[in-house]
């Protein structure tokens, strides 16, 4: 059973020790603003192409208040982790971080370390490239891992300096961009590295950037590409440089890394400035129309809700109330019609009735008991 929570393992121990060394290597040489030194001729950024990640229209609130503030290939083999439980009931984390999101983090370093032991990926390394891509997706996700709205990184149009020019790679189908490509997702994947990297995290046979257990395990398939162990700091060093070739940038990585490793958050003089825009949330598409039985005009997309709920109302859509039916006419009885009433009588006015079908017999009048006539 995987330990979500606040007790440091051998492993969270080790990856305090790792990132704590890079820390202090990186302060020794006097990292305090972003230098955007070139790194060695081999390293080649595949994930980020520039110190520039995303950029924020609309910003929902976040938990995290320190910090920089920044959205079915090949089979994947049988997840090793934690069981597949719901992740909206996965609590939050260290400092904060969304429990869907630690989830997805666990189970990509589980994935990784059983399909490459060397690599010795830590869930903390992710959590921190989180952190600085996109502030953990602003925390806005459904049950499902999506972000609620794309999270999308500059136009790589070369109008920013420092950022690489991108004609479009995908279509516009991930960022919606048909003439440059633009970074995706809550770990912040160019369209044309996704193509080669993407991976399905969550075994729902799609590989989508915007799905955190998908990014998560395709940001750990980066790192452990770039050989070495994720212990070692140099290695580690290597492996986020090419994610974003910046050490200002690794050094806010592996700063938060090791915040989630002892649940504590950096200290400012951890963290120098990258020169990054926040990225921007472009809000769900709303749909087309209103549903069946609805009239309106759609003015948003619907919230999103857990599997088995009724699904929500479309906002601007309301609900077509028809009148009452009128009552049903009644129906001709097939009865035969009711005798009329007959008002009953005293027995003194008149003698009951004989029984149907017996003679009438008028007896002679005997006196005494003869009523005398009335007089003439």
């Amino acid at each position: 059973m995987r330990h979500f929570a606040h007790k440091a393992d051998r492993r969270v121990l080790t990856s305090a020790a790792v990132t704590a060394s890079a820390i202090a290597v990186l302060s020794a040489v006097g990292l305090s603003v972003d230098t955007s030194r070139p790194a060695p001729p081999e390293i080649t950024p595949l994930a980020e192409s520039s110190p520039s990640t995303p950029t924020v229209t609309e910003a929902p609130p976040t938990s995290l208040t320190t910090g920089p503030s920044p959205e079915k290939e090949s089979p994947a083999p049988e997840d090793p982790g934690a069981a597949h439980i719901e992740p909206a009931s996965v609590p939050d984390g260290p400092l904060g971080i969304p429990g869907i999101a630690l989830d997805a983090f666990h189970r990509a370093t589980d994935r990784l370390n059983t399909e490459k032991p060397t690599c010795e990926m830590d869930w903390t390394l992710l959590a921190g490239i989180g952190q600085v891509e996109s502030n953990q997706g602003r925390g806005r996700f459904d049950v499902h891992g999506n972000t609620i709205g794309r999270i999308l990184g500059p136009r790589l149009d070369g109008s920013l300096p420092g950022t690489a020019v991108i004609t479009d790679t995908d279509g516009g189908r991930f960022d919606g961009d048909r003439e440059f490509d633009r970074a995706v997702g809550p770990v912040q994947f160019i369209p044309s590295t996704w193509a080669g990297l993407g991976r399905d995290g969550n075994d729902d046979g799609v590989a989508d950037p915007n799905n955190i257990y998908d990014g998560a395990l395709a940001a750990a398939t980066l790192l452990c590409g770039q050989g070495g162990s994720m212990a070692d700091p140099a290695a580690r060093t290597r492996a986020v440089l090419a994610y974003n070739n910046s050490l200002a940038y690794v050094a806010n990585v592996n700063a938060w890394a090791h915040g989630y490793a002892v649940n504590a958050f950096p200290l400012p003089s951890d963290l120098p400035e990258i020169h990054q825009p926040e990225p921007t949330i472009e809000p769900p598409t709303p749909p087309e129309r209103c549903p069946d039985g609805w009239e309106g005009e759609p003015t948003a997309a619907p919230e999103s809700v857990a599997p088995g709920e009724p699904e929500a109302p479309v906002p601007g859509c309301s609900e077509v109330r028809r009148p009452p039916a009128p009552p049903a006419p009644p129906t001709p009885s097939a009865s035969p019609t009711p005798a009329p009433e007959v008002q009953a009588t005293s027995p003194a006015a008149s003698p009951a009735p004989a029984p149907m079908g017996l003679p009438v017999i008028q007896l002679p009048c005997i006196p005494p008991f003869c009523v005398p006539p009335p007089p003439a």
